[in-house]
């Protein structure tokens, strides 16, 4: 039987869970995933902590900036967790409506008092009792700053974020794409159809009482709006299917895999995107998965012998520095390249809270020189995909651009022959958006190498 502790408290667990997210580089998934496994709770309780967690994550700036706000003093000086206690008080208040914000309200006192002995019990209490008494103050006034900041607080992020979309798309625009990553994500499953297909798994599913949608980009891809974890499913298990956003599954049919080519993937754990390449591939193409992290190629190896592919193999290896053998050229690499993830929003919502205007410049040094160490490994004639699950300009067409003007040996390919053409820029590249394709934001090429290479710059 699993262990109780007190953090089967699902508000407890919330405030503990969201207190580690702020203070290190950890992943809210991953922290969640580990408590609910370790603690005995209800459906509800389960589905409370994930709720408050993510939801949180996601308004913490309008839910920080309504509590700073009506705090008498400075609330920067308030403990974390007091903060935090206030915070996820105030999004059930705002947002479930089935809890009574009493309840909300009594919990989140109960937890201050655990807090410098009781010290900050009051504070909390009297902060959100006067919300829920003037709602008004909930709201963001005319008056909050520039429209740049005003949208900021309203939608809920950083104001640097904004400021790039509102320049590039305009205010109307940009909230549209503010809205769509404070969502809850939909949840989108690969067939592995070299084991089962759309029939089989919807019977599965149905049996589960969980109905799910042909996705409107890819066959292989079904959506579902409301389900639990799947991974019990004896689906799952047999390798029937792979919980993935459909914005990666455009990737692998980028790269247009056939039974008998060489295809390097130089950055492919946990193995996602390298176990679509194999199954479209009907299990025939030689697939080499490199990564710099030993121990997470276990995860694609664990992948790829669930789902029955034996078509790949794992090599630990560094990208930016990639081995040179007599078998080091293949007809087909993919970059699918670490970036800020500011594509997953609302899936891993921290990272707007996490990343900073700062961070950029590194990651697209270190994206282009994985992109220039892993086209010396492209046969003549073969092809070089690039990919990211960003939307930033920086991380993506100006990555492309600096490369294609330094490397005259490749050509842009149009993703518009390989995917569905609402995904694919005039110019030729896949970008998603989540208000436009309702799946996570990303970006990704086609480029081939030319047959002759004696131009190339050196």
């Amino acid at each position: 039987m699993k262990k109780t502790d007190p953090d089967s408290d699902p508000r407890r667990l919330s405030v503990r869970i969201l207190g580690r997210v702020f203070r290190t580089d950890s992943y809210a998934d991953i922290l969640l995933d580990s408590a609910l496994r370790k603690n005995v709770m209800g459906p509800e309780d389960r589905a409370l902590a994930t709720e408050l967690v993510y939801g949180t994550l996601r308004w913490h700036g309008l839910l920080d900036w309504i509590l700073g706000r009506t705090f008498r003093g400075d609330w920067r000086e308030v403990p974390d967790t007091v903060r935090l206690t206030g915070e996820i008080a105030l999004y059930q208040i705002l947002f479930l409506d089935r809890v009574p914000a009493y309840a909300a309200v009594d919990e989140a006192v109960r937890l201050a008092g655990e807090v410098q002995a009781g010290k900050w019990k009051a504070t909390v209490n009297a902060v959100l009792r006067t919300l829920i008494r003037e709602p008004e103050r909930t709201r963001v006034p005319d008056d909050a700053g520039n429209p740049i900041e005003k949208a900021s607080i309203r939608w809920s992020h950083p104001a640097w974020l904004v400021e790039r979309w509102v320049q590039a798309f305009g205010m109307e625009r940009t909230e549209s794409i503010c809205r769509a990553y404070n969502e809850r994500p939909g949840l989108s499953l690969r067939i592995n159809r070299l084991r089962s297909d759309a029939a089989a798994l919807g019977r599965e599913l149905e049996r589960l009482g969980v109905s799910a949608e042909p996705s409107p980009f890819l066959d292989e891809f079904v959506l579902i709006r409301k389900a639990g974890d799947l991974s019990g499913l004896d689906g799952f298990r047999r390798g029937h299917f792979t919980v993935q956003d459909v914005s990666a599954g455009l990737v692998a049919h980028l790269t247009d895999p056939r039974p008998g080519e060489t295809i390097l993937d130089v950055a492919a754990a946990p193995g996602g995107k390298t176990t679509h390449i194999a199954e479209l591939s009907g299990n025939g193409a030689a697939i080499t998965a490199r990564d710099v992290h030993p121990k997470r190629l276990r995860l694609v190896a664990e992948n790829a012998a669930r789902l029955g592919l034996h078509s790949i193999q794992t090599e630990a290896g560094d990208g930016m520095n990639p081995p040179r053998t007599p078998h080091s050229d293949f007809d087909k690499v993919l970059v699918d390249a670490p970036c800020s993830g500011m594509g997953t929003l609302r899936r891993r919502p921290e990272l707007k809270w996490r990343r900073k205007p700062g961070d950029i410049p590194a990651l697209a040094s270190m994206q282009a020189g994985l992109l220039a160490a892993a086209a010396a490994s492209v046969k003549p004639g073969g092809i070089l995909v690039y990919s990211t699950c960003t939307v930033l300009e920086e991380e993506n067409r100006g990555i492309i651009e600096a490369f294609l003007a330094s490397h005259r040996e490749f050509a842009l390919e149009n993703a518009g022959r390989f995917v569905h053409p609402d995904c694919v820029t005039p110019a030729g590249a896949i970008e998603t958006w989540p208000d436009i394709h309702g799946m996570d934001g990303s970006f990704a090429v086609r480029m081939r190498k030319t047959e002759s290479t004696s131009h190339a710059k050196a």
